[in-house]
């Protein structure tokens, strides 16, 4: 071997021996290079691959020995090289890009060339493929199939991922196939494809590992340097930048058309809200109107007070229900446990949705076994989740329709079955059906109201109770069914008190002879609760301030406090304090009740902090406000 400078009237060098092959070393005696004066390595029929400058002085000494490829035409490198850099700069495309970059490198710089990306933490996906024969590409996807993420891997691609260091093999042997396989049936892969030589570069971008690029010969006799090492690491980082930049541009445009989906959610969420509110309000302005005219007869007049009720109803569940979904976000819903009856719990049910089921045509059939299925759960929420499955069967079943409910149990849980002869799912939406605010329709073309919450409360609920909910549906027009499981209570838990159901409603307690006052900035609401507790017997007091209370507190020493939170100045909080702060003579232990719109966890627990004896949340049933004060003044006395 030997080698000489490019420059026009350089000295030859001397002749070295030659060294074994795969063998490469740097003259230690070679001086600093002069970028001034650029030389070219000549060997014997020996030239490197991938071109690569070598800047030296006229004293510099670069050896490389034991190299015999046969030259290839330095024009087609570069060329190739060339229409690389072009190509990793013109599209987003990483992988269509990678895979035309495999492509250019064959046959110019190598007889094949793969790609292998990062799919996760265990595996990696060859995203690129390129060999010099067509018909052995197949051979090379099936070897990277086999690739997988080894954290202790010495070598082969798996080791390079995990070093993040090159691998150059110029010389391959059966030993080096045996060390870059993983397995037997990857060792045998390898053989039949015959690499000679190869490298294995890593792509990292800012500190990161995405994969790695190997290229390698298996048909010619070439052979991989270090200048070719070199080559391949500069092309693989700029791969690697590529595929780096083009993620976070779909990571920023998917971030993008999220936000935009988001706040298409949210416009739709809004107004689909407004109309939820809007339609009972009319409702309940229009008739409470007709009501102030005394036009109406007295049969018109008990009308018009049950639809105006009937309203107010719906819009508190659709409150809770916004409540409710705003605990599960957040992680603040608690469930109240003891063992439930689910005769019970789906029978109180029915009786909420019989008169909506009626007014359709609707029959409501119910299918249960004799009460003793007992669950470990909160009867409340289980109701909502029975409730919610009726009522959604009865919005979605034309007039006419069959609605039925199913009690059964099934070896070591209970099952509820919910079905209707309703519309139907379609069948590219049941995967969606328990999604918050999804909906089947929108717009005003819509036909069913409601918020698209119900059946993801459905779901949370049961999911707390350690259960599984599912539906099915064979398409539109096909009805649905909707299966609930739940575990069997455990034989050792049955003697706990058993949840039961809500009695009739509750009678207005009396407040003959109680002095009560009443603190709200909101002159309707003070006359209401007035009137409430005027009815029951009760004297009420009126103030507008929490100074006002104050004084009425120490000065008239009443039976019960009735306060709301949110005033302006100093808010019940502070009311309650200063009044705890008097001494019991000035009625420092008046037992007082915080009467709130606040209703989060949170919020109660503020208020019985500050020193109210209860929380109650607007609004609330006048016979249930009544019995609470009563309560209050017997526990006191």
């Amino acid at each position: 071997m030997r080698y000489e400078r490019a420059a026009a009237g350089g000295a030859p060098a001397p002749r070295r021996p030659a060294a074994a092959p795969g063998h490469y070393f740097e003259d230690p005696s070679a001086s600093r290079p002069a970028p001034s004066s650029i030389h070219s390595i000549r060997t014997a029929g020996v030239s490197p691959i991938w071109p690569f400058p070598c800047l030296s002085s006229s004293t510099a000494r670069v050896r490389l020995w034991g190299m015999t490829t046969p030259p290839v035409p330095t024009e087609r490198r570069a060329a190739a090289l060339a229409e690389m850099s072009a190509l990793l700069g013109s599209s987003l495309d990483y992988e269509r890009t990678l895979s035309r970059l495999a492509r250019l490198a064959v046959p110019a710089l190598a007889d094949l060339c793969a790609v292998d990306l990062l799919h996760d933490a265990a595996s990696l996906r060859r995203v690129a493929c390129a060999h010099v024969d067509p018909t052995r590409e197949a051979l090379v996807s099936e070897i990277g199939a086999r690739l997988a993420v080894d954290p202790t891997a010495a070598r082969g691609v798996a080791a390079v991922i995990r070093t993040r260091r090159p691998v150059l093999v110029t010389h391959a042997t059966d030993a080096d196939l045996r060390d870059a396989a993983q397995d037997a049936d990857q060792l045998e892969l390898l053989r039949q494809l015959g690499p000679t030589s190869w490298m294995v570069v890593p792509l990292v971008a800012h500190e990161r590992v995405l994969g790695a690029l190997t290229v390698a010969f298996t048909e010619s006799a070439r052979r991989y340097g270090p200048m070719d090492l070199a080559v391949a690491t500069v092309v693989a980082s700029h791969a690697a930048a590529v595929i780096e930049g083009a993620r976070l541009y779909r990571e920023a445009e998917a971030a993008r058309r999220a936000a935009e989906a988001a706040n298409r959610a949210k416009d739709e969420f809004l107004s689909t809200l407004s109309h939820e509110l809007r339609n009972p309000l009319n409702a309940v302005y229009g008739w409470a109107r007709l009501i102030e005219r005394g036009q109406l007869s007295e049969a018109q007049t008990r009308r018009a007070v049950q639809i105006i009720v009937r309203n107010v109803d719906a819009q508190i569940r659709l409150v809770d229900d916004l409540l409710d979904m705003a605990r599960i976000v957040n992680g603040r819903m608690r469930l109240v446990v003891r063992p439930v009856d689910l005769r019970d719990v789906i029978e109180d049910a029915l009786e909420v949705v019989r008169h909506a089921a009626e007014a359709k045509g609707i029959r409501l059939q119910s299918v249960l076994e004799a009460p003793g299925l007992l669950v470990s759960g909160d009867a409340g929420r289980l109701q909502q989740v029975v409730w919610n499955l009726l009522d959604n069967a009865v919005k979605f079943t034309p007039k006419d329709g069959r609605v039925q409910v199913q009690l059964q149990r099934v070896r070591s849980h209970v099952e509820i079955v919910v079905s209707d002869s309703g519309r139907g799912i379609p069948i590219d939406e049941l995967p969606f059906v328990f999604d918050r605010l999804r909906q089947g329709e929108s717009g005003s073309t819509r036909d069913q109201g409601g918020l698209g919450i119900g059946l993801a409360l459905v779901r949370h609920f049961v999911d707390l109770h350690g259960g599984s909910v599912y539906v099915e549906s064979a398409g539109e027009g096909q009805g649905a069914t909707f299966v609930v499981k739940l575990p069997l209570m455990l034989a050792d838990l049955r003697e706990q008190p058993i949840a039961r159901r809500d009695g009739p409603a509750l009678e207005s307690a009396s407040l003959a002879g109680a002095r009560i006052v009443v603190v709200d900035d909101d002159p309707t609401a003070v006359e209401l609760i007035k009137e409430v507790l005027a009815q029951a017997g009760g004297e009420v007091i009126e103030c507008r301030s929490t100074d006002e209370a104050v004084r009425e507190v120490a000065r008239r020493r009443p039976d019960a406090l009735v306060s709301d939170i949110e005033m302006p100045g100093q808010d019940g909080y502070s009311l309650i304090r200063k009044v705890r702060a008097l001494s019991p003579e000035q009625g420092g232990e008046t037992p007082a009740a915080a009467l709130t719109a606040f209703g989060r966890p949170e919020d109660r627990i503020r208020s019985l902090q500050a020193g109210f004896n209860i929380h109650l949340t607007k609004p609330v049933d006048p016979a249930e406000l009544t019995t609470i004060v009563a309560s209050m003044i017997r526990r006191a006395g």
